[in-house]
């Protein structure tokens, strides 16, 4: 039985096929395409923007297969190869560590899954992962939880201080004409070039979505439509949770050889209003229009964002990006500089080099964020931007700056990494009505201190106000690819997390584990819990 299932296995080669769909939407897996399509030896200018990346793409750069090395035994590297018909694997987490500090020395994490791709034809594509997941978190993690119910990214965290999580996507796509892609399915889909995205990130749970994604000439359009969940005070029973929907544009345009400009724009409009049930509106079906002049025709009552991202190639492997992000902005007040409150803005500055000082494999990152009090805020809460009491773009949410160093070396097998945030993070006065400072994305902006005793005062809001808070946030990981194509690795990695409150007492987290982890897509264990949601 045993050597049947080998030869079946081993048999997947011969029924080989152009694979469509999409990569892994995880960095251990398509950062070495993100370095060749930054590269200016590439000969093709595609969208590193863009993400999860199209698996056509990836066959105009130059030896793809190449990108990534084989696993590390014949038949697991066999079974996982893109170009059979079906192809897939485990995913299998077996981590355990210590955190000094905690109550708890002994922590763990225990996930168990797998992951299948099918070829139906040349132009039609199935995907599904799912994964199950057990875990005693550090504190500052387990206090996350405990005031957002989720862990991060990953699901609803029943129980405590034993988690339990699920986590599971899917979709179909059809590869309509040589310029349409449509896709169907749950996941998650990041916007930008940095570790961070103030548009859209994948720091979030997955969604239900609809994605339309258009390349003509050099421009790549993406329509992305998504239905997304607010959950509070659900306790995770999903027929309670409240809907919401987004509808999101994404144009990336290589304007030159070495220049990308891109626009993005987003409407969130929720539909669990007990008078009136809104479902999809159709007005935003529309793929050309922008949203905000539609959105003021219908009366102005959803939340629209507005995005710009410039992206200049320099040297032979070096990107400078950035984004700007506009929630609210009025010129006259941002002139006066007096706080006011409307003023949303969010700004990323970065530059990414690739085979930094001529070795090859080594990348290094700066990138720095900024973000004003109150963005990505409504004035209905059920509309803000997040899903799943998380963020969908930055997940410190707002009133925030954050600077962060990266380096990652690799070598065939071999991943080293090391990525370092601090941050000043805004500190509200509390989660109560007139205490918001634009910390907490849950709270409406009518939650401002009042000036007169009746009115939200509308002025004095800048950022890292009314206190703040200093986060150091370090991780030093290595790796050793087992399954290079879903990223499934061994691994030890060492978190020092250093949290100095201006008001309270600090904390101090020193955080080891060792094991085998899986990496289709990433974790995000760079949070805070700054706000409740109780």
């Amino acid at each position: 039985m045993r050597k049947a299932s080998l030869y079946f296995f081993l048999a997947f080669p011969f029924f080989a096929w152009a694979q469509q769909g999409w990569m892994p939407l995880g960095r251990i897996v398509d950062a070495p395409y993100s370095a060749l399509m930054r590269s200016s030896k590439s000969d093709v200018a595609l969208h590193s923007s863009i993400r999860p990346y199209a698996r056509e793409d990836l066959k105009l750069l130059v030896v793809p297969d190449s990108l990534l090395p084989n696993a590390w035994k014949p038949w697991l590297d066999s079974i996982t190869n893109p170009q059979n018909r079906i192809s897939g694997g485990p995913l299998v987490e077996a981590l355990v560590g210590a955190s000094f500090g905690d109550n708890e020395l002994m922590k763990y994490r225990v996930g168990l899954g797998g992951w299948l791709d099918w070829s139906a034809t040349s132009r039609l594509t199935f995907h599904v992962d799912v994964m199950g997941f057990g875990e005693t978190m550090p504190n500052y993690l387990d206090s996350l939880a405990i005031k957002v119910d989720v862990t991060p990214g990953e699901g609803f965290a029943y129980g405590g201080p034993t988690y339990t999580h699920h986590d599971w996507n899917a979709y179909v796509d059809y590869k309509a004409s040589k310029y349409f892609h449509f896709t169907l399915g749950r996941g998650k889909h990041f916007f930008g070039e940095g570790v961070r995205s103030l548009f859209l990130s994948d720091n979030a749970y997955s969604y239900p979505y609809l994605k339309i994604t258009t390349t003509a000439w050099k421009i790549r359009y993406v329509n992305l439509f998504s239905a997304m969940s607010d959950i509070r005070g659900t306790g995770g029973t999903w027929n309670q949770f409240d809907l919401k929907f987004t509808s999101m544009h994404y144009l990336s345009w290589n304007a030159l050889k070495r220049l990308n400009v891109s626009i993005f724009e987003a409407i969130v409009w929720q539909d669990n209003d007990p008078n009136y049930r809104r479902g999809f509106d159709v007005n935003y079906l529309n793929p050309v229009l922008f949203y905000r002049p539609t959105e003021f025709s219908l009366g102005s009552p959803d939340n629209a964002l507005l995005g710009f991202a410039v992206n200049v190639r320099v040297g032979k492997h070096a990107l400078l990006y950035s984004q700007l992000m506009f929630d609210e902005f009025l010129l006259s007040n941002v002139r006066a500089g007096e706080g006011w409150f409307g003023n949303k803005q969010g700004l990323q500055l970065g530059v990414v080099g690739h085979d930094a000082f001529k070795i090859e494999g080594l990348m290094l990152r700066a990138e720095f964020d900024y973000v004003r009090p109150f963005m990505y805020t409504h004035s209905d809460t059920r509309q803000n931007y997040a899903h799943f009491n998380q963020p969908l773009a930055h997940p410190y949410g707002s009133n925030f700056w954050e600077a962060i160093a990266q380096g990652e070396f690799r070598k065939k097998r071999l991943v080293l990494s090391d990525l370092l945030s601090v941050a000043m993070l805004g500190e509200d006065t509390g989660s109560t009505a007139y205490s918001s400072y634009g910390n907490n994305l849950f709270l409406p902006e009518s939650a401002r201190p009042l000036r007169d005793g009746v009115r939200p005062d509308d002025y004095g809001y800048f950022l890292a106000q009314p206190s703040s808070a200093i986060l150091y946030h370090n991780e030093l990981r290595a790796g050793w690819l087992l399954e290079p194509r879903s990223g499934l690795m061994l691994e030890a990695s060492l978190t020092t997390r250093v949290r100095t409150p201006e008001r309270g007492e600090g904390l101090v987290s020193n955080f080891f584990r060792i094991g085998i982890s899986a990496n289709l897509r990433d974790r995000h264990p760079f949070q805070d819990a700054r706000y409740s949601l109780e």
